[in-house]
């Protein structure tokens, strides 16, 4: 009779977070678990306001009119999470996205440039 609990175990989301956490501390890194109500897919923060978004918008205009992939900008937002306050650092949004926003178009372009296919990111390909 065959036993897939180790199989499972190690496959399975929590036993990945553990591990991930481990190999952070191992390494000198920092490990930060974000809030299940840290809305990082909803925030704009040209506008300072929460607008939530269908799951089939993978790329969506800021207020100031930029358009920016969800998925990056989802992590560019986690990127500025606040550990202390458990909130978007809005200071550290704004003083970092003209850099990060460029290394993103910059990402784009080569991917458009290398006519390479990135399913469900919203990048299309001429």
């Amino acid at each position: 009779k065959k036993r897939f609990g180790k199989s499972i175990k190690n496959r399975c989301p929590g036993g990945f977070q553990s591990n991930v956490e481990k190999k952070f501390k191992a390494t000198g890194g920092t490990y930060i678990e974000v809030p299940n109500n840290y809305r990082a897919s909803q925030y704009d923060h040209t506008a300072d306001v929460y607008i939530k978004k269908k799951l089939s918008d993978r790329l969506f205009k800021l207020h100031d009119g930029t358009e920016v992939q969800r998925d990056w900008y989802s992590s560019f937002l986690l990127y500025c999470y606040d550990h202390m306050t458990h909130d978007i650092d809005k200071n550290k949004c704004n003083t970092k996205f003209e850099e990060q926003y460029n290394k993103e178009k910059a990402l784009i372009t080569w991917i458009k440039a290398n006519k390479l296919k990135i399913l469900n990111s919203g990048i299309k390909i001429a």
